[in-house]
């Protein structure tokens, strides 16, 4: 006797509560298809530096001059200080910390949102996971932000502003809050972005708005201080920012001793909750309208 299995897509339950109890096999859906994103990861990394003359040295050399410009600027044309009194070196160690953080981010992010329309190709086959592309394109970032770490802790230890403790070791840790939650927000662009292309232009103007917001140029003593700001625009930023507590972790993991930084574990644990909330809801809404990309790409 030979059963046939059949699928409707117009009568099957496309609930997003029904996807989210499915959550629990993306790990094992990733694992079996580790090759996909093993190669796909390789292609990302290649096309960077592929026919330039230093190669994966440009991976390396671009953070480089990235500290440079900023140490110069902050360090050298703002007079040696900062708008809160802070010695320029460790600003701008404390600037570069959390512009290598945003650019992972925002990279990944942007880069997710047309993932589904650029690899249509893909998508429209059945057997295909569209859901594990976003695999690669948040360890592609977080592989660059790594090189930019190493640079950040490096040049602390040789200007005298950081020491290699424990909490290095907490990194990937924060890595991991951080690529989680940047895989649900690419799940949810990348699914809108399907049904209005609009979403590109948008996230752009959005993720740009969202740095400004974020400590990334500026420090939490300039709020914490400010008698002038009203409370819920305290709490807006400090406290309902998911970026915030990823930021100050990252900071804190590269040997960050500001007290203004918060404590680590608190913040590493909101972050969690954040990425985590982001992700279910990412994965439920992609799955329950993945059924309609073909048709749509």
């Amino acid at each position: 006797m030979t059963f046939v299995r059949t699928y409707d897509a117009a009568t099957d339950n496309h609930g997003v509560l029904r996807h989210i109890a499915t959550m629990f096999r993306y790990p094992a859906l990733v694992w079996h298809h580790r090759y996909m994103v093993q190669n796909f990861l390789r292609r990302d990394l290649m096309t960077r530096v592929n026919g330039s003359a230093l190669g994966v040295g440009w991976l390396l050399l671009q953070p480089l001059f990235l500290f440079g410009v900023y140490f110069v600027v902050f360090g050298i044309l703002f007079g040696g200080r900062n708008m809160t009194g802070v010695a320029s070196a460790q600003f701008a160690l404390y600037l570069f910390s959390g512009v290598i953080v945003w650019q992972a981010f925002a990279e990944a992010s942007t880069v997710a949102c047309s993932l589904i329309v650029d690899n249509g190709n893909l998508v429209k086959k059945v057997a295909f996971p569209s859901e594990a592309l976003f695999v690669h394109v948040g360890a592609v970032a977080l592989i660059v932000y790594l090189l930019g770490a190493l640079v950040c802790v490096a040049t602390a230890l040789l200007v005298g502003f950081g020491s290699v403790g424990w909490m290095l070791s907490t990194l990937p840790l924060v890595m991991a809050v951080q690529f989680v939650f940047t895989l649900g927000l690419g799940l949810l662009l990348a699914n809108a972005y399907v049904f209005v292309r609009d979403v590109g232009q948008i996230w752009r103007i959005v993720a740009s708005s969202w740095m400004f917001l974020s400590p990334v140029f500026w420090e939490p003593k300039i709020l914490l201080d400010n008698d002038q700001l009203p409370k819920g625009v305290v709490a807006m930023v400090m406290d309902w920012n998911p970026m915030y507590p990823i930021l100050m972790t990252h900071r804190l993991a590269l040997g960050g001793d500001d007290p203004c930084l918060g404590e680590f574990w608190p913040q590493l644990g909101k972050g969690a909750v954040w990425a985590l909330g982001v992700f279910v809801v990412g994965y439920g809404v992609f799955m329950s309208r993945k059924h309609k990309y073909a048709d749509l790409i």
